[in-house]
C-alpha cells in the first residue's frame, strides 16, 4: 500500500507538468521495477510526463530541461532496510552522492542539475527490491507496488 506522502507527490500539478524520471537497470530483476512502471503508464493523466532513463539518467537532462517542469519525481529501486515491495518517498539528502548503484552518474547530482536549470524541485520515491540479481523480471511484491503506481499515474479509460 502507498503511504500518503508518496501519493501527494504523484499528483499532476495545476501550474506547470510533473515530470516522473524512472532510472533502472531491466537485467537485474527488481533494479528494472521504475522501467516496467513508465513501459506500463503508457497513457499517464494529463499533467504528467513520465521519461524512462534506464541507467543512464543523465541522458534525461537535455528532455528535462525541455519540459521545464513544475516539480519532478525520480523513481528509483534502492536498499533502505524496508520489506521487499515498500515504496518510501526519500530526502535528497539520504540518496548517495557517488555512484554505488547500477547507474553511472548519481541521482544526486542530476536532481541539482535539474533544479539548476529549471528551477523545479526534484523528489524521489524508492522502492525496496527484493533481488537485484541478474535476471529479467519483477518479484511479486515489487511487481504489486509497481502497479499501484501504475494506477495512479494512468489516465482512466
Amino acid at each position: 500500500m502507498l503511504t500518503p506522502d508518496v501519493i501527494e507527490l504523484l499528483k499532476p500539478e495545476s501550474s506547470g507538468p510533473l515530470l516522473v524520471i524512472t532510472v533502472g537497470n531491466r537485467l537485474r530483476s527488481d533494479d528494472g521495477v521504475a522501467p516496467y512502471i513508465a513501459e506500463q503508464a503508457k497513457r499517464p493523466k494529463n499533467g504528467i510526463i513520465i521519461l524512462d532513463a534506464g541507467e543512464r539518467p543523465e541522458d534525461m537532462l537535455w528532455k528535462a530541461i525541455e519540459v521545464r517542469p513544475e516539480r519532478v519525481v525520480i523513481i528509483d529501486a534502492a536498499d533502505f532496510a524496508g520489506e521487499p515491495g515498500e515504496v518510501r518517498t526519500i530526502p535528497e539528502e539520504f540518496i548517495p552522492e557517488n555512484p554505488i548503484s547500477t547507474h553511472r552518474f548519481p541521482l544526486r547530482v542530476i536532481s541539482r542539475l535539474v533544479t539548476e536549470d529549471t528551477g523545479a524541485m526534484v523528489d524521489f520515491i524508492c522502492i525496496q527490491p527484493e533481488s537485484v540479481g541478474f535476471g529479467e523480471g519483477l518479484s511479486d511484491r515489487v511487481r504489486s507496488s509497481a502497479e499501484e503506481i501504475v494506477r495512479l499515474l494512468s489516465a482512466r479509460e
